[in-house]
Protein backbone atom coordinates (compact mmCIF):
# COMPACT_ATOMS: atom_id res chain seq x y z
CA UNK A 1 0.00 0.00 0.00
CA UNK A 2 2.51 2.55 1.46
CA UNK A 3 5.61 3.15 3.01
CA UNK A 4 6.38 5.02 6.54
CA UNK A 5 8.42 7.50 3.86
CA UNK A 6 5.21 8.83 2.08
CA UNK A 7 3.05 9.18 5.52
CA UNK A 8 5.95 11.17 6.42
CA UNK A 9 5.99 12.86 3.44
CA UNK A 10 2.24 13.33 3.33
CA UNK A 11 1.84 14.52 6.85
CA UNK A 12 4.92 16.65 7.26
CA UNK A 13 5.69 14.44 10.46
CA UNK A 14 9.08 13.65 11.97
CA UNK A 15 10.33 9.90 12.32
CA UNK A 16 10.84 9.20 16.19
CA UNK A 17 11.62 5.54 16.02
CA UNK A 18 11.47 2.96 13.73
CA UNK A 19 12.44 2.52 9.85
CA UNK A 20 11.39 4.94 6.79
CA UNK A 21 11.17 1.86 4.15
CA UNK A 22 8.58 0.20 6.27
CA UNK A 23 4.96 -1.08 4.46
CA UNK A 24 1.88 -0.33 5.73
CA UNK A 25 -1.07 -2.05 4.79
CA UNK A 26 -3.80 -0.72 6.58
CA UNK A 27 -4.71 3.12 8.27
CA UNK A 28 -7.37 3.16 10.80
CA UNK A 29 -7.98 5.68 14.12
CA UNK A 30 -10.01 3.43 16.23
CA UNK A 31 -7.24 0.48 17.87
CA UNK A 32 -10.26 -2.08 17.55
CA UNK A 33 -10.64 -2.00 13.71
CA UNK A 34 -6.82 -2.47 12.80
CA UNK A 35 -5.95 -5.15 10.29
CA UNK A 36 -2.01 -6.61 10.14
CA UNK A 37 0.73 -4.21 9.19
CA UNK A 38 -1.36 -1.18 10.39
CA UNK A 39 -0.98 2.68 11.03
CA UNK A 40 -2.90 3.92 14.02
CA UNK A 41 -3.45 7.23 13.95
CA UNK A 42 -3.95 9.07 17.48
CA UNK A 43 -6.81 10.99 17.06
CA UNK A 44 -7.30 13.78 19.63
CA UNK A 45 -10.44 15.76 19.06
CA UNK A 46 -13.49 13.30 20.06
CA UNK A 47 -14.63 12.14 23.32
CA UNK A 48 -11.45 9.92 24.38
CA UNK A 49 -7.71 10.63 23.53
CA UNK A 50 -6.59 8.64 20.68
CA UNK A 51 -3.26 8.31 22.45
CA UNK A 52 -4.76 6.30 25.75
CA UNK A 53 -5.51 3.16 23.22
CA UNK A 54 -2.04 2.85 21.30
CA UNK A 55 -0.90 -0.59 23.43
CA UNK A 56 -4.58 -1.83 22.31
CA UNK A 57 -3.53 -0.82 18.65
CA UNK A 58 -0.50 -2.55 18.58
CA UNK A 59 -1.88 -5.55 20.21
CA UNK A 60 -4.41 -5.63 17.57
CA UNK A 61 -1.57 -4.99 14.81
CA UNK A 62 -0.63 -1.75 14.42
CA UNK A 63 3.43 -1.87 13.35
CA UNK A 64 3.41 2.16 13.17
CA UNK A 65 1.72 4.94 15.16
CA UNK A 66 1.21 8.37 14.29
CA UNK A 67 0.90 10.67 17.47
CA UNK A 68 1.16 14.34 18.65
CA UNK A 69 2.87 13.52 22.08
CA UNK A 70 5.56 11.60 22.45
CA UNK A 71 6.23 9.42 24.99
CA UNK A 72 9.81 8.19 25.30
CA UNK A 73 8.86 5.43 28.06
CA UNK A 74 6.06 4.10 25.74
CA UNK A 75 8.43 3.89 23.02
CA UNK A 76 11.32 2.57 24.92
CA UNK A 77 8.72 -0.30 25.59
CA UNK A 78 8.15 -0.84 21.84
CA UNK A 79 11.27 -0.73 20.58
CA UNK A 80 9.89 -2.60 17.16
CA UNK A 81 7.08 -0.47 16.29
CA UNK A 82 7.42 3.16 14.41
CA UNK A 83 6.37 6.15 15.89
CA UNK A 84 5.94 9.07 14.18
CA UNK A 85 4.86 12.77 15.31
CA UNK A 86 2.95 15.32 14.12
CA UNK A 87 1.46 18.65 15.66
CA UNK A 88 -1.71 17.72 15.10
CA UNK A 89 -2.97 13.93 14.26
CA UNK A 90 -6.59 14.91 12.92
CA UNK A 91 -4.89 17.28 9.91
CA UNK A 92 -2.26 14.65 9.53
CA UNK A 93 -4.44 12.10 9.10
CA UNK A 94 -6.76 13.97 6.29
CA UNK A 95 -3.10 14.99 4.95
CA UNK A 96 -2.42 11.25 4.70
CA UNK A 97 -5.98 10.85 2.59
CA UNK A 98 -4.90 13.18 -0.01
CA UNK A 99 -1.58 12.16 -0.93
CA UNK A 100 -2.62 8.71 -1.34
CA UNK A 101 -5.64 9.60 -3.45
CA UNK A 102 -3.04 11.25 -5.82
CA UNK A 103 -1.62 8.05 -6.15
CA UNK A 104 -4.66 6.41 -7.03
CA UNK A 105 -5.56 6.37 -11.04
CA UNK A 106 -9.03 5.23 -10.73
CA UNK A 107 -12.55 7.61 -11.11
CA UNK A 108 -13.92 8.87 -7.86
CA UNK A 109 -17.52 9.14 -7.83
CA UNK A 110 -18.73 11.46 -5.23
CA UNK A 111 -22.58 11.67 -3.64
CA UNK A 112 -24.19 14.63 -1.56
CA UNK A 113 -27.72 16.02 -1.09
CA UNK A 114 -29.97 16.41 2.21
CA UNK A 115 -31.94 13.38 1.35
CA UNK A 116 -30.88 9.60 -0.48
CA UNK A 117 -26.88 9.93 -0.05
CA UNK A 118 -26.38 6.61 1.63
CA UNK A 119 -29.01 4.88 -0.89
CA UNK A 120 -27.94 6.30 -4.19
CA UNK A 121 -24.27 5.76 -3.31
CA UNK A 122 -24.81 1.72 -2.12
CA UNK A 123 -27.06 1.74 -5.64
CA UNK A 124 -24.36 3.06 -7.94
CA UNK A 125 -21.78 0.64 -6.22
CA UNK A 126 -24.16 -2.01 -7.05
CA UNK A 127 -24.76 -1.56 -10.08
CA UNK A 128 -21.35 -0.55 -11.38
CA UNK A 129 -19.92 -3.38 -9.27
CA UNK A 130 -22.11 -6.15 -11.87
CA UNK A 131 -18.44 -5.48 -14.35
CA UNK A 132 -16.06 -3.98 -12.56
CA UNK A 133 -14.15 -4.41 -8.81
CA UNK A 134 -15.85 -1.16 -6.66
CA UNK A 135 -15.16 0.43 -3.15
CA UNK A 136 -17.84 2.14 -1.24
CA UNK A 137 -18.11 4.33 1.55
CA UNK A 138 -18.08 1.46 4.64
CA UNK A 139 -21.97 2.56 5.91
CA UNK A 140 -22.92 6.30 5.81
CA UNK A 141 -18.96 7.28 6.76
CA UNK A 142 -19.09 10.93 5.03
CA UNK A 143 -17.71 13.26 7.01
CA UNK A 144 -14.26 14.87 7.65
CA UNK A 145 -13.02 11.54 9.43
CA UNK A 146 -14.82 8.96 7.54
CA UNK A 147 -14.01 10.39 4.27
CA UNK A 148 -10.38 10.11 4.56
CA UNK A 149 -10.50 6.84 5.99
CA UNK A 150 -12.52 5.67 2.79
CA UNK A 151 -9.93 7.17 0.83
CA UNK A 152 -6.76 4.93 2.49
CA UNK A 153 -9.35 2.03 2.02
CA UNK A 154 -9.20 1.85 -1.78
CA UNK A 155 -6.47 -0.94 -3.06
CA UNK A 156 -5.35 -1.11 -6.08
CA UNK A 157 -7.51 -4.01 -7.55
CA UNK A 158 -10.59 -1.32 -7.10
CA UNK A 159 -12.05 0.04 -10.44
CA UNK A 160 -14.14 2.40 -9.45
CA UNK A 161 -15.10 4.63 -5.51
CA UNK A 162 -17.99 5.40 -4.80
CA UNK A 163 -18.19 8.00 -1.68
CA UNK A 164 -20.51 9.53 0.06
CA UNK A 165 -20.11 13.46 1.58
CA UNK A 166 -22.44 15.13 4.29
CA UNK A 167 -22.06 18.12 5.63
CA UNK A 168 -23.90 20.61 8.30
CA UNK A 169 -21.80 23.83 7.86
CA UNK A 170 -20.81 25.55 5.08
CA UNK A 171 -17.07 25.00 3.70
CA UNK A 172 -17.11 21.14 4.85
CA UNK A 173 -18.35 19.82 1.26
CA UNK A 174 -15.91 21.41 -0.51
CA UNK A 175 -13.17 20.32 2.02
CA UNK A 176 -14.38 16.61 1.32
CA UNK A 177 -14.22 17.35 -2.13
CA UNK A 178 -10.85 18.65 -2.59
CA UNK A 179 -9.92 15.37 -0.99
CA UNK A 180 -11.29 12.58 -2.80
CA UNK A 181 -10.84 14.71 -6.44
CA UNK A 182 -13.90 13.09 -8.21
CA UNK A 183 -14.40 12.40 -11.65
CA UNK A 184 -18.33 12.48 -11.48
CA UNK A 185 -20.64 14.02 -9.02
CA UNK A 186 -24.05 13.67 -7.86
CA UNK A 187 -26.56 15.54 -5.64
CA UNK A 188 -29.50 13.99 -4.70
CA UNK A 189 -31.32 17.31 -3.60
CA UNK A 190 -31.95 20.45 -1.72
CA UNK A 191 -34.21 19.46 1.74
CA UNK A 192 -34.42 20.77 5.47
CA UNK A 193 -32.16 18.76 6.89
CA UNK A 194 -29.41 20.65 9.08
CA UNK A 195 -31.53 24.18 8.34
CA UNK A 196 -30.64 25.27 11.45
CA UNK A 197 -27.16 25.85 10.46
CA UNK A 198 -28.07 27.60 7.29
CA UNK A 199 -31.14 29.35 7.68
CA UNK A 200 -32.73 28.56 4.17
CA UNK A 201 -32.60 25.93 1.54
CA UNK A 202 -30.90 28.56 -0.44
CA UNK A 203 -28.13 28.83 1.70
CA UNK A 204 -27.75 24.74 2.00
CA UNK A 205 -28.21 24.61 -2.01
CA UNK A 206 -24.85 26.58 -2.21
CA UNK A 207 -23.29 24.69 0.22
CA UNK A 208 -23.82 21.51 -1.67
CA UNK A 209 -22.96 23.06 -4.92
CA UNK A 210 -19.33 23.39 -3.54
CA UNK A 211 -18.60 19.90 -4.70
CA UNK A 212 -18.96 20.95 -8.69
CA UNK A 213 -16.44 23.91 -7.80
CA UNK A 214 -14.11 20.41 -7.23
CA UNK A 215 -15.07 17.87 -9.98
CA UNK A 216 -12.81 17.47 -12.43
CA UNK A 217 -14.09 19.37 -15.57
CA UNK A 218 -13.16 16.21 -17.91
CA UNK A 219 -15.47 14.01 -15.72
CA UNK A 220 -19.31 14.93 -15.28
CA UNK A 221 -21.75 16.24 -12.95
CA UNK A 222 -25.78 14.70 -12.56
CA UNK A 223 -27.88 16.99 -10.90
CA UNK A 224 -31.38 16.35 -10.08
CA UNK A 225 -33.65 17.93 -12.43
CA UNK A 226 -36.41 17.71 -10.24
CA UNK A 227 -35.09 20.29 -7.24
CA UNK A 228 -34.96 23.62 -8.96
CA UNK A 229 -32.50 24.48 -6.15
CA UNK A 230 -30.04 22.28 -7.26
CA UNK A 231 -30.42 23.18 -10.45
CA UNK A 232 -29.61 26.69 -9.72
CA UNK A 233 -26.12 25.44 -8.96
CA UNK A 234 -24.89 24.54 -12.62
CA UNK A 235 -22.95 26.88 -13.48
CA UNK A 236 -20.70 26.58 -11.23
CA UNK A 237 -19.29 23.17 -13.03
CA UNK A 238 -17.54 23.85 -16.33
CA UNK A 239 -17.51 19.96 -17.46
CA UNK A 240 -20.54 18.69 -18.31
CA UNK A 241 -23.86 18.90 -16.76
CA UNK A 242 -26.83 16.00 -17.09
CA UNK A 243 -29.76 15.99 -15.37
CA UNK A 244 -32.43 13.13 -14.48
CA UNK A 245 -35.98 13.17 -13.29
CA UNK A 246 -39.48 11.32 -12.37
CA UNK A 247 -41.11 14.13 -13.23
CA UNK A 248 -40.22 15.32 -16.92
CA UNK A 249 -37.73 14.61 -19.81
CA UNK A 250 -34.29 14.44 -18.85
CA UNK A 251 -30.73 13.29 -20.09
CA UNK A 252 -31.91 10.20 -17.93
CA UNK A 253 -36.14 9.79 -16.79
CA UNK A 254 -38.78 7.28 -15.60
CA UNK A 255 -41.92 7.22 -16.68
CA UNK A 256 -44.63 4.48 -16.29
CA UNK A 257 -43.63 4.17 -12.20
CA UNK A 258 -45.79 2.08 -10.39
CA UNK A 259 -45.19 -0.23 -7.10
CA UNK A 260 -46.75 -2.83 -5.03
CA UNK A 261 -45.62 -5.15 -2.24
CA UNK A 262 -42.97 -6.36 -4.18
CA UNK A 263 -41.33 -3.57 -5.39
CA UNK A 264 -40.73 -0.76 -8.03
CA UNK A 265 -41.89 -1.31 -11.96
CA UNK A 266 -40.82 1.81 -14.52
CA UNK A 267 -39.18 2.63 -17.75
CA UNK A 268 -35.86 4.49 -17.75
CA UNK A 269 -34.85 6.65 -20.96
CA UNK A 270 -31.21 7.36 -22.00
CA UNK A 271 -29.42 8.46 -24.94
CA UNK A 272 -32.79 7.06 -27.25
CA UNK A 273 -33.07 4.24 -25.31
CA UNK A 274 -36.05 2.37 -23.37
CA UNK A 275 -34.82 0.44 -20.31
CA UNK A 276 -37.67 -1.40 -18.62
CA UNK A 277 -37.03 -1.76 -15.00
CA UNK A 278 -37.98 -3.46 -11.97
CA UNK A 279 -35.97 -3.21 -8.64
CA UNK A 280 -36.93 -4.91 -5.20
CA UNK A 281 -37.17 -1.12 -3.18
CA UNK A 282 -40.31 1.36 -2.58
CA UNK A 283 -41.18 4.35 -3.43
CA UNK A 284 -41.12 7.37 -6.34
CA UNK A 285 -37.90 8.27 -4.23
CA UNK A 286 -36.41 5.47 -4.72
CA UNK A 287 -36.90 5.71 -8.47
CA UNK A 288 -35.45 9.04 -8.26
CA UNK A 289 -31.96 7.80 -6.36
CA UNK A 290 -31.71 5.03 -8.67
CA UNK A 291 -31.38 6.87 -11.74
CA UNK A 292 -27.45 8.44 -11.43
CA UNK A 293 -26.66 4.79 -10.77
CA UNK A 294 -28.21 3.28 -13.96
CA UNK A 295 -26.56 6.85 -15.75
CA UNK A 296 -23.30 6.58 -14.72
CA UNK A 297 -23.17 2.54 -15.37
CA UNK A 298 -23.96 2.94 -18.87
CA UNK A 299 -22.21 5.85 -19.38
CA UNK A 300 -18.90 3.63 -18.17
CA UNK A 301 -19.95 0.52 -20.55
CA UNK A 302 -22.59 -1.47 -18.65
CA UNK A 303 -24.70 -3.37 -20.65
CA UNK A 304 -28.48 -2.86 -20.39
CA UNK A 305 -28.85 -6.57 -19.31
CA UNK A 306 -26.72 -6.45 -16.93
CA UNK A 307 -27.79 -2.77 -15.31
CA UNK A 308 -31.30 -5.39 -15.54
CA UNK A 309 -30.17 -7.85 -13.85
CA UNK A 310 -28.30 -5.77 -10.88
CA UNK A 311 -31.06 -3.83 -10.28
CA UNK A 312 -33.44 -6.59 -9.37
CA UNK A 313 -30.94 -7.97 -6.51
CA UNK A 314 -30.49 -4.37 -5.19
CA UNK A 315 -30.67 -3.58 -1.54
CA UNK A 316 -30.28 -1.38 0.55
CA UNK A 317 -28.92 -0.90 4.27
CA UNK A 318 -30.99 -1.18 7.38
CA UNK A 319 -33.49 1.44 8.48
CA UNK A 320 -34.29 2.10 5.55
CA UNK A 321 -37.86 1.37 4.62
CA UNK A 322 -36.31 -1.98 5.89
CA UNK A 323 -40.21 -4.53 5.80
CA UNK A 324 -40.40 -7.42 8.62
CA UNK A 325 -42.54 -9.59 9.51
CA UNK A 326 -44.77 -8.24 12.88
CA UNK A 327 -46.45 -10.36 14.96
CA UNK A 328 -49.75 -11.89 14.30
CA UNK A 329 -49.41 -11.72 10.82
CA UNK A 330 -48.67 -7.76 11.02
CA UNK A 331 -46.10 -5.75 8.54
CA UNK A 332 -43.48 -3.46 10.67
CA UNK A 333 -41.47 -1.26 8.14
CA UNK A 334 -38.76 0.15 9.61
CA UNK A 335 -37.59 3.32 7.77
CA UNK A 336 -36.05 4.93 11.78
CA UNK A 337 -32.27 5.92 10.50
CA UNK A 338 -33.35 9.08 9.76
CA UNK A 339 -36.16 11.65 9.09
CA UNK A 340 -36.83 15.56 7.26
CA UNK A 341 -39.91 17.06 6.41
CA UNK A 342 -39.14 15.96 2.52
CA UNK A 343 -38.39 12.24 3.63
CA UNK A 344 -41.42 11.99 6.23
CA UNK A 345 -44.22 12.84 3.34
CA UNK A 346 -42.09 10.53 0.61
CA UNK A 347 -42.18 7.75 3.18
CA UNK A 348 -46.26 8.27 3.82
CA UNK A 349 -46.36 8.79 0.16
CA UNK A 350 -45.25 5.33 -0.45
CA UNK A 351 -46.40 3.91 2.34
CA UNK A 352 -50.24 4.57 0.94
CA UNK A 353 -49.55 3.28 -2.61
CA UNK A 354 -48.38 -0.56 -1.10
CA UNK A 355 -50.65 -2.84 0.88
CA UNK A 356 -53.92 -1.58 -0.78
CA UNK A 357 -56.03 -4.39 1.52
CA UNK A 358 -54.06 -3.51 4.95
CA UNK A 359 -55.08 -0.32 6.96
CA UNK A 360 -52.15 1.86 8.12
CA UNK A 361 -50.45 3.27 11.10
CA UNK A 362 -47.63 5.90 11.03
CA UNK A 363 -45.21 5.95 13.88
CA UNK A 364 -43.21 9.12 13.70
CA UNK A 365 -40.60 10.67 16.16
CA UNK A 366 -39.27 13.82 16.04
CA UNK A 367 -37.40 15.68 12.92
CA UNK A 368 -34.01 17.25 14.56
CA UNK A 369 -32.17 19.58 13.17
CA UNK A 370 -34.90 21.96 12.01
CA UNK A 371 -34.00 24.69 14.46
CA UNK A 372 -36.70 27.63 14.68
CA UNK A 373 -38.36 26.49 11.68
CA UNK A 374 -39.05 22.92 14.06
CA UNK A 375 -42.82 24.22 15.01
CA UNK A 376 -43.34 25.04 11.72
CA UNK A 377 -42.33 22.04 10.00
CA UNK A 378 -44.03 19.94 12.66
CA UNK A 379 -47.17 21.02 12.37
CA UNK A 380 -47.22 21.63 8.20
CA UNK A 381 -46.33 17.21 8.37
CA UNK A 382 -49.53 17.49 10.40
CA UNK A 383 -51.15 19.13 7.84
CA UNK A 384 -49.99 17.07 5.38
CA UNK A 385 -51.24 14.08 6.87
CA UNK A 386 -54.43 15.15 8.14
CA UNK A 387 -56.61 14.22 5.79
CA UNK A 388 -54.40 11.13 4.65
CA UNK A 389 -55.78 7.82 5.72
CA UNK A 390 -53.49 6.55 8.41
CA UNK A 391 -53.52 6.36 12.14
CA UNK A 392 -51.14 8.06 13.98
CA UNK A 393 -48.97 7.97 16.95
CA UNK A 394 -46.24 9.93 17.38
CA UNK A 395 -43.20 10.23 20.50
CA UNK A 396 -40.92 12.95 21.09
CA UNK A 397 -41.46 16.59 21.78
CA UNK A 398 -41.87 18.49 18.43
CA UNK A 399 -43.65 15.47 16.81
CA UNK A 400 -46.69 16.02 19.62
CA UNK A 401 -47.39 18.85 17.44
CA UNK A 402 -48.21 16.25 14.34
CA UNK A 403 -50.32 14.48 16.51
CA UNK A 404 -52.46 18.10 17.80
CA UNK A 405 -52.93 18.60 14.11
CA UNK A 406 -53.66 15.39 12.27
CA UNK A 407 -55.68 13.67 15.68
CA UNK A 408 -53.15 11.52 16.72
CA UNK A 409 -52.51 9.33 19.84
CA UNK A 410 -49.31 10.82 21.26
CA UNK A 411 -47.19 9.10 23.58
CA UNK A 412 -43.91 10.05 26.18
CA UNK A 413 -41.81 6.94 25.72
CA UNK A 414 -40.54 3.93 23.48
CA UNK A 415 -42.39 1.50 25.85
CA UNK A 416 -45.57 3.53 25.44
CA UNK A 417 -45.65 3.67 21.95
CA UNK A 418 -45.27 -0.07 22.00
CA UNK A 419 -48.09 -0.70 24.48
CA UNK A 420 -50.16 1.14 22.27
CA UNK A 421 -49.61 -0.08 19.18
CA UNK A 422 -50.37 -3.97 20.80
CA UNK A 423 -54.15 -3.85 19.18
CA UNK A 424 -52.84 -3.06 15.76
CA UNK A 425 -50.76 -5.85 15.81
CA UNK A 426 -52.86 -7.84 13.22
CA UNK A 427 -53.25 -9.16 9.77
CA UNK A 428 -55.29 -5.97 8.78
CA UNK A 429 -52.37 -3.68 9.10
CA UNK A 430 -49.04 -2.61 8.18
CA UNK A 431 -47.08 0.02 10.73
CA UNK A 432 -44.60 2.69 9.85
CA UNK A 433 -41.92 3.78 12.14
CA UNK A 434 -39.90 6.96 11.18
CA UNK A 435 -37.81 9.77 12.79
CA UNK A 436 -34.57 11.31 13.25
CA UNK A 437 -32.03 9.27 14.07
CA UNK A 438 -31.46 10.55 17.91
CA UNK A 439 -35.02 9.48 18.35
CA UNK A 440 -33.64 5.73 17.52
CA UNK A 441 -37.86 4.61 16.83
CA UNK A 442 -36.05 1.66 16.38
CA UNK A 443 -36.50 0.84 19.76
CA UNK A 444 -40.86 0.61 19.67
CA UNK A 445 -40.14 -2.20 17.47
CA UNK A 446 -37.80 -3.68 19.90
CA UNK A 447 -40.53 -3.43 22.64
CA UNK A 448 -43.14 -4.46 20.44
CA UNK A 449 -41.05 -8.00 19.98
CA UNK A 450 -40.07 -8.13 23.73
CA UNK A 451 -43.64 -7.89 24.66
CA UNK A 452 -45.56 -9.95 22.37
CA UNK A 453 -42.96 -13.28 22.97
CA UNK A 454 -43.86 -12.24 26.73
CA UNK A 455 -47.44 -12.71 25.77
CA UNK A 456 -46.98 -15.74 23.81
CA UNK A 457 -45.38 -17.56 26.48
Amino acid sequence: MITVDHVLRWTGGVLLQGDSSRTIQDVHFDSRELKGQALFVALTGGKRDGHQFIESAILNGAVAILVSQDDPQLRQKYPHITFIQTENTETAFQALAKGYRKELNLPVIAVTGSNGKTTTKDMIAHLLSGQFNVYKTYKNFNNHLGVPLSLLSIRPQHNFAVLEMGMNRAGEISFLAQLAQPRVSVITNVGEAHIQFFGTKEKIAQAKGEILDQTDPAGFVLLNGDDPLILSQKDRYQGKVYTYSIQQKADIYATDIRCDESGSYFNVHLNETSISCFMPLLGEHNISNVLPAIFIAYQYGVEPDVIKAQLKTLSISDMRFQTLEGPNGSILINDAYNASPTSMKAAAQTFANIYPQRQKVLVLGDMFELGEMADRYHLELGHYLSDKPFTIITMGEKAALISKVAGGIHCQTHQEAALTLLPYLTAQHAILFKGSRGMQMEKVIQHIMELTQTEAV
